[in-house]
């Protein structure tokens, strides 16, 4: 029994559905503060919890399609104790857990907001596109990095957005695109342990492609970029000036870089490798850390 229930977390894979939950649920108050609405809070929390999980559920979606798609992969890559790989779960069973929660996904998304539903929607699609034959985006160089960035670093923050404010508004998008750089180059740090596996199969990410020291150049110049972007965006008034606080992450940006540069890399008990873990932590930093900048600069404006 308690294996079972080891297994079914294992096809979700919670750990990396901490960020969109975070996503959602920090994202609502960035929106609610950018509005001067934050009494709204406590009484649409319910709202706001469910919109979450939503998004966390469509994470789950492309968790498990990667998964059964990549059985032989997964093999290869010495991660054959995965359920599916290990027999503890079928495909046929985590089809069905796949859907469910698209479908628990869709539906909540709706019931939230006709917005968040169609953005629930398009979080699903990103899912069948990555993995799925006959598109599978994720075989194809840096396309694969490209919709990755998109869904994840991009879309949450205006999804977010959408559940009580205008999705129309450029600040979560800007954000979401100073986000999306940063995820492109971080991204990548999944598919490190994954090279020889993903080689054999065709699966061309930038980590397969790109000698060693030419992928660090690439993170390392997506990074700056993620942060000259941002003093971009508030130098030309696009975005608040305490949006600057975001600079903070710049400090476990340069910790990861140091850590690719100089190829020490060690693997965590959450399966996979230390920066993969730093990558969604510090993802869920950027909410968390706009969101304070958000409710600082409410309340300065209150007592002001």
């Amino acid at each position: 029994m308690g294996g079972q229930v080891k297994a079914w977390l294992q096809l979700v894979r919670p750990f990396t559905l901490v960020a969109p939950f975070i996503a959602v649920f920090f994202g609502v108050i960035i929106q609610l503060a950018a509005y001067g609405n934050l009494s709204s809070f406590w009484p649409n929390l319910h709202v706001i919890i469910f919109a979450s999980l939503a998004l966390s559920a469509a994470q789950a979606v492309g968790q498990i399609l990667n998964q059964i798609e990549d059985v032989e992969i997964d093999i290869q890559n010495h991660k054959d104790y995965r359920p599916i790989p290990s027999g503890k779960i079928s495909i046929s069973q985590a089809e069905i857990a796949a859907w469910t929660l698209a479908v628990f996904s869709i539906l909540v998304g709706f019931a939230v907001g006709a917005y968040y539903g169609m953005f629930m929607m398009v979080f699903i699609l990103f899912g069948i596109f990555y993995n799925l034959e006959p598109f599978r985006v994720k075989k194809r160089l840096w396309v694969n990095t490209i919709s990755l960035s998109l869904s994840r670093g991009l879309l949450p923050l205006p999804a977010a957005w959408s559940i009580f404010g205008n999705p129309g508004d450029a600040a979560p998008w800007l954000l979401g695109s100073v986000m999306a750089v940063w995820v492109l180059a971080w991204q990548n740090t999944k598919d490190i342990d994954d090279i020889e596996g993903d080689r054999n199969c065709g699966i061309i990410t930038p980590v397969v492609y790109h000698k060693w020291k030419t992928l660090v150049y690439i993170i390392g110049f997506l990074s700056v970029l993620t942060f000259i972007l941002l003093v971009f965006y508030v130098a030309s008034g696009w975005l608040p000036p305490n949006m600057l606080a975001l600079f903070i992450l710049a400090f476990p940006t340069a910790w990861m870089f140091y850590k690719m540069a100089k190829n020490n890399i060690s693997v965590t008990t959450l399966e996979n490798n230390e920066l993969w873990a730093s990558f969604y932590l510090t993802l869920g930093g950027f909410y968390i850390v706009a969101a304070a900048a958000y409710l600082l600069g409410s309340y300065l404006t209150l007592f002001s």
